[in-house]
């Protein structure tokens, strides 16, 4: 007899089946999230590798010397200034510690003639009898190999080893080690390629010279919890088609953390100086004085020679020679406990925050004194590309420096930089002017000129225009109208845990009609050049600031519109590894351009751009002027040559959806920010 329906035998076999199919696609999902998990990993040891080799390669010599790094000094676990042992790295701000062991081999070996026909034919290990009785003072390459191995989530001991010859020739007289001709040390004519604003301002020196930083903005990059950030300026020479590079001068700042070794050798600061009405470096010297230790083996090599070297003494104030004097008197020393307060450091032992500045001369980077900060202003991304504000700003610029040469009043800032805008997404620019101490009889030539209306004044003074956006502190008088950014630094790339290797500062968020007050601040020395805490209670107080009105207005006398605001994250995979997209420099292959997207609203009532900022600030869309009466989607458009391109849109539960639009069925009743996040997936 026919029966309808299903027994419970085929209904138990079908509920096995689908049991099954769960169970391996949980397994299999639980396979990949393990097999990117040890991707990172194994992409964190490469990195621990990678600058081991380059700290071998920082020697300052090749024959031992007191207080020198030498280059016969490497050998196994020995030489540089990062230690072997563990090394800790949190994968992310709030993830897992995982511990990572560093450790080296080093060979010496001879390049040397075995078949006595008098040229060299082998690569001989030190010990090998085949070399000669007689060796020479240091060998011709030291063959290194770097081991790195940690434990992974599955409680199994993996390890990386990576190569290197290390040639026995001072990283400050490698540009002359492949080919020295008769004119090598001949300065070369190097054309040169001015920026433009609101990016890059620059100076007229006189004599057709011109002074700019040569980078949008700093590089900015974190080793654990420490910031380094780095830039260059560069002099040029401009006559009618054709453009020379001068000089470079390349910086870097680095931030430690340090604890008081007691009274020893340190070095006082190198500096800029005049010579023969020229600017040069009047190199520093070793002095007995207090010195530091780094805390711990987890940060920038050269915080070696910062900590043992930034201290000041009575006689280096007197002398002109110091890194910062606060009151007239050596600079202290403390650890910042949060909330404006301090613990003094001034015994052995005792632990404090240090940050150092670094010049690149002859090569070598050499510790310089502290950045000097006279001024912070800010403006809209547009503000500059009008060419009469860009004369005003390099005016009041060029005033400013001019009346704290002279100790005179500082001038009033420029005006007009006030903004009203509709609901939306819109980047702040800020910038520092800088200026570095002088020597009196420096100083004297400078106010000399400056009175006697001789505009080459400028070319002897040491000053800096340096874009702080992504380094600055950011605030809203009234967030409820305007909110900006001010994201913490971080550089890593974690896509599980949101981190894409770019951060935002200075990004306003008008979100409903209004006025605010948007300030921008920093302090004036080392600490805000790298956006860290301040160092002392006199940098606290000294703090720099600025502020613009921001004036939102959403058209309300007819209907209410509104913004859609959302970060854009952009992650390039290859062979597996995670990276972070290059966004800004279009010679490098790992250019992505983002200025190729399309945002397409539908029905097509508003326009949807991208703004891409410099450095590694995170690009974002805004729509703009979205009305509260429409409904519908939004489809964003991209691809890439050479990449199989993911796109993906972070819901505002947290959830991830692999999409290309928006949707949005009821519309929107308030400007919405960072509800909807794009993620770029490029796959080579």
């Amino acid at each position: 007899m026919k029966r309808n329906g299903f027994t419970l035998v085929e209904v138990l076999v079908a509920a096995l089946i689908i049991m099954l199919g769960v169970t391996g696609y949980v397994t299999l999902q639980s396979l990949y999230v393990r097999s990117d998990s040890e991707v990172n990993l194994r992409a964190q040891a490469l990195r621990i590798a990678q600058e081991k080799i380059e700290d071998l390669r920082t020697f300052t010599s090749l024959n031992a010397q007191p207080g020198q790094f030498a280059y016969v000094n490497i050998a196994d676990d020995v030489g540089g200034n990062l230690a072997a042992g563990d090394v800790d790295i949190t994968m992310t701000e709030s993830g897992r510690l995982y511990t990572f062991n560093r450790s080296w081999q080093a060979e010496d070996q001879y390049f040397v003639d075995t078949d006595a026909d008098g040229l060299g034919d082998a690569w001989l290990p030190a010990g090998d009898p085949g070399l000669p009785a007689v060796l020479p003072p240091w060998p011709a390459q030291k063959q290194v190999q770097v081991t790195v191995t940690w434990t992974d989530q599955q409680g199994e001991t993996q390890s990386l080893d990576l190569e290197a010859s290390l040639a026995p020739v001072v990283m400050a007289s490698s540009l002359h080690a492949i080919n020295e001709s008769a004119n090598s040390k001949a300065s070369p004519t190097v054309t040169y390629t001015p920026g433009l604003a609101p990016d890059v301002i620059a100076y007229d020196l006189g004599d057709n010279q011109k002074v700019e930083t040569s980078k949008p903005v700093p590089d900015v990059s974190k080793q654990g919890d420490k910031t380094q950030v780095q830039f260059e300026t560069v002099r040029y020479l401009e006559l009618p088609g054709n453009v020379t590079k001068l000089e470079q001068e390349d910086f870097v700042t680095v931030e430690c953390g340090c604890t008081m070794q007691g009274v020893g050798a340190g070095a006082t600061p190198h500096m800029t100086t005049l010579n023969d009405g020229e600017l040069t470096v009047l190199p520093g010297s070793m002095v007995g004085k207090m010195t530091g230790v780094p805390q711990d083996n987890q940060q920038p090599t050269l915080c070696t020679q910062c900590c043992r070297d930034h201290h000041d003494t009575a006689n280096m104030i007197s002398e002109e020679q110091y890194y910062r004097q606060e009151g007239g008197l050596p600079h202290g020393h403390y650890k910042y406990l949060g909330a404006g307060n301090f613990s003094p450091a001034s015994a052995a032992g005792d632990p404090y925050d240090e940050i150092c500045r670094f010049k690149r001369v002859d090569g070598l980077f050499e510790i310089y004194p502290d950045w000097q900060l006279l001024d912070i202003i800010e403006f809209d991304d547009a503000h500059l590309f009008i060419e009469a504000n860009l004369a005003t700003y390099t005016g009041y610029t060029e005033s400013l420096l001019a009346s704290d040469i002279q100790g005179g009043a500082a001038p009033a800032k420029p005006g007009g930089r006030d903004i009203t805008v509709p609901p939306g997404a819109y980047q702040i620019i800020a910038r520092g002017i800088y200026m570095d101490y002088m020597k009196a009889d420096h100083l004297a030539e400078v106010q000399s000129r400056i009175t006697a209306g001789d505009a080459s004044w400028k070319a002897i003074t040491p000053f800096y225009d340096v874009n702080l956006t992504l380094l600055a502190n950011w605030s809203s008088a009234d967030s409820t109208i305007a909110n900006v950014t001010q994201e913490a630094i971080e550089t890593i790339v974690d896509p599980v845990n949101s981190f894409y290797g770019t951060y935002s500062r200075g990004r306003l968020e008008a979100l409903k009609d209004g006025q605010t007050a948007l300030q921008v601040s920093s302090y004036p020395h080392n600490a805000g050049i790298t956006g860290a805490s301040p160092l002392s209670p006199g940098e606290l107080a000294a703090v720099r600031s600025d502020s613009i009105q921001v004036t939102v207005d959403g058209k309300t006398a007819i209907e209410k519109f509104f913004g859609l605001i959302g970060d854009v994250n952009c992650l390039r995979i290859i062979n597996g590894v995670n990276e972070a997209c290059e966004l800004n420099n279009d010679k490098k292959a790992s250019y992505v351009n983002l200025a190729s997207m399309t945002i397409l609203p539908d029905p097509s009532q508003f326009t949807c751009s991208v703004t891409i900022p410099k450095g590694n600030a995170t690009p974002f869309f805004s729509c703009k002027d979205v009305s509260e009466n429409w409904s519908g989607t939004i489809t964003f458009n991209f691809s890439q040559t050479g990449y199989a391109v993911t796109i993906k849109v972070q819901q505002p539960d947290g959830s991830i959806l692999e999409t290309n639009q928006i949707s949005l069925p009821d519309g929107l009743n308030q400007t919405s920010s960072g509800e909807y996040n794009l993620i770029l997936e490029l796959v080579q």
